[in-house]
């Protein structure tokens, strides 16, 4: 429970940095991962453009969100027979995602 406490602090913190509202329903948390895959990709490319990455690790951040996509879709798939699993799924895809964030942000 402290650990989906911190993860949920960490997404309300990002969010209120950019002065946007937290996420609270599954919904709304499933579509800022969505976004947040977006922004990861995005953020690869441009970081790549900028030859502060190489080829090589941009290639890792896209696999990565892949995989991150592809567990948010499952996640969203879940959500209609067994809500506490879809939960459980978003939570971990989240973290991930967050972890994929800061590495990003440590090398602009």
């Amino acid at each position: 429970m402290k650990y989906l406490l911190v993860i949920l602090l960490s997404i309300a913190a990002s969010c209120a940095q950019l002065g946007m509202p937290t996420p609270q329903t599954f919904n709304e948390k499933l579509a800022a991962g969505y976004a947040a895959v977006t922004s990861a990709r995005e953020t690869a490319t441009t970081l790549l453009v900028a030859k502060k990455i190489t080829a090589d690790d941009a290639q890792n951040v896209q696999n990565q969100a892949d995989n991150a996509r592809a567990g948010l879709d499952i996640a969203k798939k879940l959500s209609a027979l067994d809500p506490d699993a879809a939960n459980a799924k978003l939570t971990a895809v989240s973290t991930a995602l967050i972890a994929l964030q800061s590495y990003l942000a440590s090398k602009k």
